[in-house]
């Protein structure tokens, strides 16, 4: 799964992602969340819609197999936003 998302982080790194963080869901469904230094970053990585298709088809390329990578769930956030949110804490903002 990991290396799906490393692939995904490299693709949207022209629009400011920097880095990810993966893990499985309650159902063991990946999620995958897309991170970026600002703000304004992140707004514009969502604002042609979200880039869940491309992690989907990265999941796939990776050998995920195709019913999880289904109901993968991506999400897109900013450092700037953990850090004035959460005081920094990853782990905090993901739950």
């Amino acid at each position: 799964m990991a290396r799906g998302a490393r692939a995904a982080v490299d693709d949207l790194k022209p629009v400011g992602v920097t880095r990810s963080w993966s893990s499985l869901g309650f159902h063991c469904d990946p999620v995958i969340w897309l991170v970026t230094e600002t703000d304004a970053e992140r707004d514009a990585v969502c604002q042609n819609g979200s880039p869940r298709a491309l992690v989907v088809e990265h999941l796939l390329t990776a050998g995920v197999r195709a019913d999880l990578a289904a109901y993968a769930g991506v999400t897109v956030e900013s450092q700037e936003t953990v850090d004035r949110e959460f005081g920094g804490n990853w782990r905090e903002a993901m739950q």
